[in-house]
């Protein structure tokens, strides 16, 4: 089983606009609402992949009963507290005249201390039967910055698999624990290292910095070029197919999908860098904040290429 742990999700929406003018009123020619989080994004594509998982986190509102009814729907497994407030709304506007996106994304409810408590017991129980969790997303308030590191402890006690996917203070923290594997983007790797990573082998520099701290394995997605994977087995490019491009959200959530079945299946990384982009081009040619269809995922599939890298 994949758990993933998301503690401040979120509903997606994406409206279509004939010309994005700021200041102006707008007449959405379509919208789209999907369920979101990147660790809810996870387990949306584990599950459309056939392998068992549950999404866990915090809820709250209306916004939260949409979420809930929407993973429902899909047949996700999922274990979620409630708590006070509403859960947040990230709302991408899509510009059809220049093909440019502008995103707001909300902030999310307060969590109180008996949720966080509450989910604590719950992840327990449900780490017992895991083979590997994600930890993925922002932090709502309510949680601290050290919320993954203490989540990342118990999961190694029990011997899992860890996989975090966070930014700034949360990652950094994260890292000290020394998850199997990271995925930041490239922006997410610059402000850990506290430097520009311009270039491929900056990048790839800068990757096995982080991996020498401890980390399985670290990956950095680096959008339609691809993603680099630094572990002490080697280090890889995954190039993915080429697709025409309709969104990048939720695509390096894709990526972390298939990272994570292979992890929980005993394969190499490789095989999860493969699995990954393919998920991810899927996700990118799908409209507004739709994931790839298992289908579309199988077709790209053969399409990716994974390079092992000289260094």
């Amino acid at each position: 089983m994949i758990l993933t742990l998301t503690p401040n999700p979120a509903a997606d929406q994406t409206v279509w606009v004939d010309r994005f003018v700021p200041g102006s009123v707008h007449h959405a020619r379509e919208a789209q609402l999907d369920p979101a989080g990147k660790g809810v994004n996870v387990s949306r594509v584990v599950q459309r992949l056939g392998y068992p998982t549950i999404a866990m986190g915090f809820l709250a509102g209306e916004i939260g009963m949409h979420v809930d009814r929407a993973l429902r729907e899909e047949g996700v497994n999922q274990h979620f507290e409630r708590v006070q407030g509403q859960t947040r709304i990230d709302v991408t506007i899509v510009d059809r005249a220049s093909g440019l996106s502008t995103g707001v994304y909300g902030p999310g409810p307060l969590v109180d201390a008996a949720a966080i408590e509450s989910l604590d017991g719950a992840l327990g129980v449900w780490l017992q039967a895991a083979k590997v969790l994600v930890l993925a997303g922002s932090l709502p308030r309510g949680l601290s910055n050290s919320a993954y590191a203490g989540y990342l402890r118990r999961a190694r006690e029990r011997g899992v698999k860890t996989i975090l996917d966070a930014d700034g203070e949360a990652l950094r923290l994260g890292v000290e624990e020394r998850p199997d594997v990271i995925k930041p983007n490239r922006r997410e790797a610059e402000r850990l290292l506290g430097r520009a990573l311009p270039d491929r082998a900056a990048v790839v520099k800068g990757a096995r910095e982080i991996a020498a701290r401890g980390i399985g394995a670290v990956v950095v997605s680096l959008g339609e070029e691809g993603a680099i994977c630094v572990s002490d087995r080697g280090v890889w490019l995954a190039t993915p197919p080429h697709v025409e491009l309709r969104s990048t959200v939720g695509s390096g959530d894709s990526l972390v999908a298939g990272i994570a079945l292979a992890l929980a299946r005993g394969e190499p990384i490789a095989e999860g860098l493969r699995l990954g982009s393919a998920a991810g081009a899927a996700t990118a040619a799908a409209p507004g904040t739709a994931l790839g269809s298992a289908a579309s995922i199988a077709a790209l599939l053969p399409k990716v290429r994974i390079e092992e890298l000289a260094v």
